[in-house]
């Protein structure tokens, strides 16, 4: 599952190896302004009732604060999806102070590809 924006380059790139399809959720976290928002708020969604016994991998380009994920694996709960079948692979993890630990997602993968400094970065497909 790509989070749309960021996510839907890399799950494509990853979708070479995995041979599966791509769903697509996407959430923003800044308004129409391009200010950061305190509460995500859901711009695609997507019906979930045939994925809840799938594993699903979340993918992401950055974990910046952790909102967006936090945000997103609680409405995957509401959904019926369990924990324990949800990963994260995100490009790069920001190494920060995040709205919640990774213990308390309570998920059973998260990998990230490089973990860097809390500084902005610009992606090819930006």
């Amino acid at each position: 599952m790509a989070i749309g924006g960021g996510g839907l380059i890399p799950a494509r790139m990853m979708r070479n190896d995995i041979k599966v399809p791509i769903y697509v959720v996407s959430i923003s976290t800044y308004d129409e302004n391009n200010k950061a928002i305190d509460n995500p708020r859901i711009v695609q969604w997507m019906d979930f009732s045939k994925l809840k016994d799938k594993k699903i991998l979340i993918v992401d380009e950055v974990d910046d604060t952790r909102k967006t994920l936090k945000f997103l694996l609680n409405k995957l709960k509401n959904e019926g999806l369990k924990r324990e079948n949800l990963g994260i692979f995100v490009i790069h993890n920001k190494l920060k102070k995040k709205d919640i630990d990774m213990y308390y997602l309570n998920i059973s993968y998260y990998h990230s590809g490089e973990d860097v400094k809390d500084k902005w970065i610009v992606y090819p497909w930006d």
